[in-house]
């Protein structure tokens, strides 16, 4: 009997480290041959628009010019990219919910104990009351003396067991207190998969204060589901989800250098670093037409979406309440069937 191999029946050839290594050192000159005059361009506009050349700056710069080039282009250099990404953030959001989980664990491990430390006391009460029971009968003198000793061990073994609650409460606490500062410099909502409002509060100060060093344009992006969409998904469970859903469509059309984050309430905003109002309105369009031209199905039930999408330029003259609130206000005027998007203002420009 002849035994074919598989290997070869499918047309899998284990390539020699020879071809590897000449394969890598094609796919790094074909890299070189695009990205070089590409990364010179990038550095060149940087300067003739007066922007500092750091690293984020010139990420953000690559990025948004990489926009302007040919889908082929684009496609290359991300490609070339998505070999060169940064897994760090993904790490970190991975730590937060072991650390999450942990936590849950260590809760569960007091309660227990907890419990078993209610169950000492309740069977110490009941050798009390069995013991008094006992002692109207003044004739069961051994049965007494027995119960008695045994009342005596009781006593001493919940002392041990109240001083061990004691030290395993001391450690529950320390734990805790590290737990929390861990939670508290959290930047991820991992329910969605996206930044948390306090990251991107915190990023949008951080782009406040460049934008009055550098005076460059940048702009808020809101979005969120129609209620009247989330009204006809029965479960908060399927709800989660289809918002989750919402997120990923978020992250997969912004730019790395944007910071996609859940607001709150099912809202999600976007930090749109160095784009200015119509690149932000080109940047909404794309949303829209990646979000309308995708199927929902909750239980073969396909869910029509509509959304809103309002828009901000920031404006360092006002504050960051100002700004986000402005984006939120025009959200209800907005959706498939009406605007698409709408730009909001600041109060007294109306």
């Amino acid at each position: 009997m002849v035994r074919l191999d598989q290997d070869k029946l499918n047309g899998d050839i284990k390539p020699s480290s020879t071809n590897i290594h000449n394969a890598k050192a094609i796919s790094a000159k074909n890299a070189n041959s695009d990205v070089e005059p590409f990364s010179l361009f990038v550095l060149k506009s940087m300067v003739d628009e007066n922007v500092p050349p750091t690293p984020n700056n010139f990420q953000i710069y690559f990025e948004k010019l990489l926009e302007n080039k040919p889908i082929s282009f684009r496609k290359r250099i991300n490609g070339y990219l998505e070999a060169d990404d940064d897994e760090a953030n993904e790490d970190r959001a991975r730590m937060e919910r072991e650390i999450k989980e942990g936590f849950v664990q260590i809760k569960g491990m007091v309660k227990v104990v907890s419990t078993v430390y209610k169950n000492l006391n309740i069977l110490k009460q009941i050798v009390k009351k069995r013991s008094s029971e006992l002692k109207v009968n003044f004739s069961q003198l051994s049965v007494e003396n027995t119960l008695s000793t045994l009342n005596d061990d009781m006593e001493k073994l919940t002392a041990l067991t109240a001083k061990q609650m004691e030290a395993l409460k001391a450690y529950y606490d320390k734990t805790l207190e590290i737990l929390k500062d861990v939670d508290e410099k959290a930047i991820f909502d991992l329910r969605y998969g996206v930044y948390n409002k306090k990251h991107f509060l915190n990023s949008l100060q951080k782009e406040f204060d460049a934008i009055r060093q550098y005076n460059h344009k940048s702009s808020i992006v809101m979005v969120n589901i129609k209620d009247k969409v989330l009204g006809k998904v029965v479960t908060a469970k399927e709800r989660e989800m289809l918002t989750r859903n919402i997120a990923k469509l978020l992250m997969k059309t912004s730019r790395r250098s944007d910071v996609v984050a859940h607001y709150g309430g099912g809202i999600f905003a976007i930090l749109m670093k160095h784009t200015d109002l119509d690149s932000a309105q080109k940047a909404c369009e794309r949303i829209a037409e990646l979000i309308y031209g995708t199927s929902f199905f909750i239980d073969e039930m396909e869910i029509k979406i509509d959304i809103g999408l309002g828009i901000m330029p920031i404006n360092p003259d006002y504050s960051i309440e100002e700004s986000i609130a402005g984006a939120l206000d025009v959200l209800p005027k907005t959706g498939k069937d009406t605007e698409i998007y709408l730009v909001g203002k600041f109060i007294g420009d109306e």
